[in-house]
């Protein structure tokens, strides 16, 4: 959410301020860790907000990671970082976890005050660090998931550009050959139908239609596009899709893959920084897709009435059988948190090489069918022509 504060600084000079928080509450605890004094705060409309830039959690990760490796101490390294930020664009956030240490606070409470800003799984996992003092060594490992994800998200929007600019293009070609060459084309065909007491056909039809209701048919474009755009934003529907896409019999097992890669990289990651078990399947239920938070949910229940992880996660069919027999392996060995790290790196692999292969087919699949569109409206427009050089 997007706030407007108006705010005392401390030359009892009045200012007005924007901001970005997850609540009221978290808007004025940013003005109070900067040592201002509060007046007012109304949230702005999302239509009137200007999009700041979004803190970068890899950046912060990596500086904070290299100076607790030069030996600062966290209040330190907060205090620097804080500094470092000329531009000014985030320091309420460095204030706010500056204040809070400052107060006595472990990092991991004071990051959980700024819940817009820090991620749930984030804070855990330094939650749990700090109880065996190995903070930085799970800032690393953060890094390194952050990474992992980063790579595979990559690879898809990577395989799904080309095929966009191909849809695209071939949605402006078809909108210009049926909005304005279409209507032209059916002028000349009407007043010869019309001398020849002709039928008039399908391009005389749809030309009349667009001629006769231009501001509808282009409108009508529009509304597919808006719709288009909504399906691809709007959470909800969104979450049908993709309860849709996991639905069919193909490409819901690879969508499905895909997720479960995501599961137990979290999980995996989440048990080597010393989250328990129960906890870290309940922080990442909502990573996933409402499809599986239920499964996931169900599982989680049967962990806490003391069930194998590998027997429930295979009951609720959140796991292959390959998976299975690592998480048998895992829990015999005690390495658990390892196996879960193997079982994604499996299936990111497996992931990888359907995107690659899907990419190569889903390309030429849609030139054919663009052509093919494209060539039915150049013949449909070509068919009077013909009509009219048999009828001479």
């Amino acid at each position: 959410m997007r706030f407007r504060a108006k705010v005392l600084n401390a030359s009892m000079a009045v200012e007005l301020r924007e901001l970005d928080a997850a609540s009221e509450e978290e808007a004025r605890r940013f003005i109070e860790s900067s040592g201002e004094r509060l007046l007012a705060l109304n949230t702005i409309s999302a239509g009137l907000a200007r999009r700041p830039r979004a803190f970068n959690m890899t950046v912060f990760n990596q500086q904070l990671h290299s100076l607790l490796e030069a030996g600062q101490p966290i209040v330190d390294a907060i205090e620097i970082l804080g500094r470092n930020d000329r531009a000014g664009r985030h320091r309420a956030i460095y204030d706010t976890l500056l204040q809070g240490l400052q107060q006595g606070k472990q990092l991991s409470e004071a990051m959980a005050s700024l819940p817009s800003v820090f991620p749930p799984l984030y804070v855990a996992m330094v939650r749990a660090s700090e109880t065996t003092g190995t903070v930085r060594a799970s800032i690393r490992r953060f890094m390194h998931y952050q990474k992992q994800l980063d790579e595979i998200r990559g690879k898809l929007i990577s395989a799904a550009i080309y095929p966009g600019i191909l849809v695209s293009v071939g949605f402006l070609v078809i909108a210009f050959l049926m909005l304005y060459v279409v209507p032209r084309f059916s002028a000349v065909f009407d007043d010869v139908a019309a001398r020849k007491n002709a039928t008039a056909g399908l391009v005389q039809i749809w030309g009349s239609f667009v001629r006769e209701h231009t501001a509808l048919a282009w409108l009508g474009v529009l509304g597919l596009f808006v719709g288009l755009v909504v399906l691809l934003v709007h959470p909800g529907l969104r979450g049908w899709l993709g309860r849709q896409m996991l639905s069919t019999p193909w490409l819901g097992e690879k969508v499905w893959i895909l997720q479960l890669a995501r599961l137990y990289r979290t999980l995996g990651m989440l048990l080597r920084s010393g989250v328990s078990v129960l906890s870290a399947m309940k922080m990442t239920e909502a990573s996933l897709p409402l499809a599986m938070q239920g499964d996931l949910r169900i599982a989680a229940q049967g962990v806490s009435e003391g069930k194998s992880i590998s027997l429930v996660m295979l009951e609720n069919k959140l796991s292959t059988e390959v998976a299975h027999r690592l998480l048998l392996a895992g829990e015999s060995s005690g390495n658990l948190d390892e196996m879960m790290e193997r079982i994604a790196d499996f299936y990111d692999q497996e992931v990888a090489g359907w995107i690659d292969m899907a990419g190569r087919l889903v390309e030429p699949i849609l030139m054919v069918g663009i052509g093919l569109v494209i060539g039915a409206i150049v013949m449909m427009l070509y068919t009077p022509i013909f009509d009219l050089a048999n009828a001479l």
